[in-house]
C-alpha cells in the first residue's frame, strides 16, 4: 500500500490484517492478537475468545519470559511457545512495547509460523510507533470511550505510556 494510503487507514486496521495474514499463511492458526506490553488490547483476530482477557493473560507471559531469559542469562526476550493439549500460544516481542499473541491448533505448523511470522512482527513493531496511550485504568472503569482512553480530543487527561521492550533483533540470512 503506497504510503501516503496507508497513513488514511487506522493503525488498528493495518495491525488487523497483519494479524490476519499470520492465519493465511500458516496452517492450524486459531487466531491472534497484539497488545501492549501492559495488556491492552490493539487488534484482534480472534473469532470466539474473548481478547481483552487473553491480552492481559499475554502481557503475564510476556514478563515472565523477560525474566527467565535475563535471569538465565539469556539475553533480552524474543518469544516463547506453550503446548497444551489442545493447541499453541505462541508470544512475540513486538518493538519497544506491544507483543503478539498467536493462538493455534494441535495441527499447527510451528517451524512455519517462526519462518512466516517475522516479517509480520516486523511490521507491527513498526506500526507500533503510532499507538498512541491506551486506556489508563481509570477510564477503563469508566468505559469511556476509545477516543478519550487515546486522547484524541483536547479534554483527555494524560496517562502514562507502557514500559518499553527490547528491539526485536533481525534474523541472519
Amino acid at each position: 500500500m503506497p504510503e501516503d494510503l496507508e497513513a488514511w487507514v487506522p493503525v488498528e486496521e493495518r495491525v488487523r490484517n497483519e494479524l490476519q495474514r499470520i492465519r493465511e499463511y500458516v496452517t492450524g492458526v486459531h487466531g491472534s492478537l497484539t497488545a501492549t506490553s501492559d495488556g491492552l488490547l490493539i487488534a484482534h483476530d480472534l473469532p470466539d475468545r474473548e481478547p481483552t482477557q487473553i491480552a492481559a493473560l499475554v502481557a503475564t507471559t510476556l514478563a515472565l519470559g523477560s525474566r527467565m531469559t535475563l535471569s538465565t542469562g539469556r539475553g533480552q526476550f524474543r518469544e516463547t511457545v506453550t503446548r497444551g493439549t489442545d493447541g499453541y500460544l505462541a508470544v512475540y516481542a513486538a518493538g519497544r512495547s506491544s507483543i503478539v499473541a498467536v493462538i493455534g491448533t494441535p495441527r499447527l505448523n510451528v517451524g512455519m509460523l517462526q519462518y512466516r511470522v517475522r516479517d509480520i512482527i516486523d511490521r507491527i513493531a513498526a506500526y507500533s510507533t503510532e499507538f498512541r496511550t491506551w486506556a489508563s485504568p481509570a477510564t477503563v472503569r469508566t468505559g469511556a470511550s476509545t477516543a478519550q482512553t487515546r486522547g484524541d480530543h483536547p479534554g483527555a487527561a494524560p496517562t502514562q505510556r507502557p514500559p518499553t521492550l527490547p528491539e526485536r533483533r533481525k534474523p541472519a540470512e
